[in-house]
């Protein structure tokens, strides 16, 4: 009997053992459009069910890709370093290299496409990547999908689907499989937790074939040390509205009870921060910001992390002539353009990126 994979997540079905990857309590043989059961609760009861998949995993599956295959990557566009995997950089031809720049939706309407290609293209080009296009997507309003397909029909070859966890990989593929049918299709399961899908998922795609691929689950990122009940808080579900404060030397910003910015000195300057608005930003004077802290987290200041939480700190230096974002992984970013030195306490599997402004 030929194997039978499950149409949610790609991973191999099982019937034998309810306590190993993938088991279907079904018979194999009665119906081909199975779900596991980890896929299948997921989808009808909200149930979070860690990934099967390990690094090694995912690095040995992804080499398995043709060198000739056309990549498209799907980046969120909200958390751009935090999405990109140079780990394709080895398996990829910079014009067989697409580039779907996910959730397009939560920027706020007035920054224009070019100047976020512009920015994209640099901070792309820092890892190696070169992409032969970029295409502007929301897969949650189903924007610009109709348009993708027709680039990915005029490739004539195998596309893979590329991307870390939780950039939208599997609901571009839904749209792109409802967009093919004559009526909605959604077999692929998508869910705010990371690892859903656990193996090639191949999709007919006029003579070649689309294949849904894992995503890695992202590095030095807050999604490594959050439940999912605040990772899924943290994700924008709307434009995103920034948040401005004037700040001067000697003040402090909490993001949440997450991250802590001292402005340690300075001429006064504008702080301006783009993240979901279930993340609540305070300012206080930084020498009564410990005390603040303590005081506050998890009520005034949430989301939270646990009191033992390690932080470290990371100290960067304003230029007023260049405006700047530092970036934190998870959570979203904050611009500045003035003269000083900012300090950053994050937790320490968290890395933020300094970067030119991208709005």
């Amino acid at each position: 009997m030929s194997e039978l994979h499950c149409i949610g997540c790609g991973g191999q079905l099982q019937n034998t053992d309810k306590d190993k990857p993938f088991y279907t309590p079904k018979p194999l043989d009665q119906d081909k459009d199975l779900y596991c059961m980890r896929c299948y609760k997921m989808r009808h009861y909200g149930e979070i069910i860690p990934s099967y998949l390990t690094k090694e995993d995912y690095h040995t599956m992804i080499s398995t890709i043709p060198k000739g295959a056309t990549l498209l990557k799907v980046i969120d566009i909200f958390d751009i370093e935090g999405s990109i995997l140079p780990q394709i950089t080895n398996i990829v031809q910079s014009d067989h290299l697409l580039i779907a720049a996910n959730k397009k939706d939560l920027l706020p309407k007035s920054v224009k496409d070019g100047k976020i290609k512009h920015r994209l293209n640099k901070i792309l080009a820092d890892y190696g990547l070169k992409p032969k296009s970029i295409h502007f997507i929301s897969a949650k309003k189903n924007q610009g999908i109709d348009d993708l397909l027709d680039v990915l029909d005029r490739e004539n070859r195998d596309v893979y689907v590329v991307g870390a966890a939780n950039t939208g990989k599997s609901t571009i593929i839904n749209h792109m499989i409802s967009a093919a049918s004559a009526h909605k299709a959604e077999p692929i399961t998508t869910f705010f937790a990371p690892g859903t899908t656990q193996d090639f998922i191949a999709i007919p795609f006029g003579k070649h074939t689309i294949y849904d691929t894992p995503g890695l689950i992202k590095q030095n990122h807050y999604f490594n040390i959050l439940d999912q009940t605040t990772i899924k808080l943290l994700q924008p579900k709307k434009e995103v509205k920034p948040t401005a404060y004037q700040l001067q030397g000697g003040q402090t910003v909490f993001m949440g009870g997450l991250a802590r910015v001292d402005f340690l000195k300075g001429l006064p300057s504008t702080f301006v921060f783009y993240t979901a608005q279930s993340l609540k930003i305070h300012r206080t004077k930084m020498i009564n910001a410990d005390q603040f802290y303590d005081q506050h987290r998890g009520e005034l200041l949430t989301p939270s992390l646990d009191e033992n939480t390690q932080f470290k700190v990371h100290q960067y230096p304003l230029n007023a002539q260049n405006k700047t974002d530092i970036v934190i992984p998870g959570i979203g970013h904050f611009s500045i353009q003035g003269s000083g030195i900012i300090r950053l306490y994050l937790p320490q599997a968290v890395k933020p990126y300094q970067r030119d402004a991208l709005i």
